[in-house]
């Protein structure tokens, strides 16, 4: 009884930090100043689409980190990746996106296609971001943890222009993961009238078009989704000549440390981008 309640109150303090970050209108991101969290709405496939943006200190350009969290029981969105994005913000002043995807958090997008709206509503996040003077638009880079992953690497298939891709226990041949996973959940969310030869996709074809500098990130003992995925695609880029690094972890399944996790991902972040942090006054 004890554990469960300390791990309630765990949860409700973390809700209500999420919920006092400030909420603005979307078109007066580009009036932020300083150091700062806020979470706003903006309109996309048919609905609107809730995200935070972490904007950091000085006054940018600011490269741009584009987050895109992995599937929760709970329906949580953006919040899970929160903290990686204040992160670089504040070690090495990257500027972040998070954005909750359809079917999770507070984002409500209208019927039809998720892998449509999916692409719709990172391609008008991106065109919003774009629009303020403190982010630099030449560079952009995304990073995706789990199914948020897969649709980041959907995403570099569509948009030419991120510099730097961030790959944390993907799956990129969907079609395979459903015959190979050992998680009974996986297969119910990819099929849920549970068919025996369901119509999935690959993206492995298109993959050997990237022209994105790749980190790629597995545990070895991953029992939702099984570390071949990662090798599938390090075969692809690197049969194509495509940039990229592969960082396995023995011992780790789905869920990698997040220290190591999140000095890999800053140092593979530093080599396309320095540092924006200004510089600091001389004594």
């Amino acid at each position: 009884m004890l554990k469960r309640s300390g791990l309630a109150t765990i949860g409700l303090l973390f809700l209500f930090a999420c919920n006092t970050v400030r909420v603005v209108p979307y078109k007066q991101l580009a009036a932020l100043e300083g150091e700062q969290t806020v979470r706003f709405f903006y309109p996309s496939a048919g609905g609107r689409v809730e995200a935070y943006v972490v904007r950091p200190r000085g006054a940018g350009p600011f490269p741009l980190v584009i987050l895109l969290h992995g599937h929760s029981l709970t329906g949580r969105g953006a919040e899970q990746v929160l903290a990686t994005a204040q992160a670089l913000a504040s070690e090495i002043c990257f500027a972040s996106l998070a954005i909750s995807l359809p079917g999770y958090g507070s984002t409500e997008v209208a019927n039809g296609s998720i892998e449509d709206a999916t692409q719709q509503v990172l391609k008008d996040a991106l065109s919003i971001a774009k629009q303020n003077a403190w982010i630099d638009e030449r560079r952009v880079m995304i990073y995706g943890v789990s199914r948020g992953a897969t649709f980041a690497a959907a995403f570099l298939n569509e948009v030419k222009e991120i510099s730097g891709a961030v790959l944390y226990a993907g799956a990129y041949d969907i079609e395979r993961l459903y015959r190979e996973t050992p998680s009974f959940w996986v297969r119910k969310l990819l099929s849920p009238n549970g068919d025996a030869n369901p119509k999935l996709v690959s993206f492995l074809g298109e993959a050997s078009r990237w022209r994105t500098p790749t980190l790629i990130l597995h545990g070895e003992q991953d029992n939702v989704i099984p570390v071949n995925q990662s090798l599938l695609l390090r075969d692809q880029l690197k049969a194509a000549g495509i940039r990229h690094q592969l960082v396995l972890y023995p011992k780790h399944g789905h869920f990698l440390p997040r220290a190591s996790v999140r000095e890999q991902t800053i140092k593979f972040l530093k080599e396309f981008a320095p540092p924006a942090c200004p510089s600091p006054n001389p004594s």
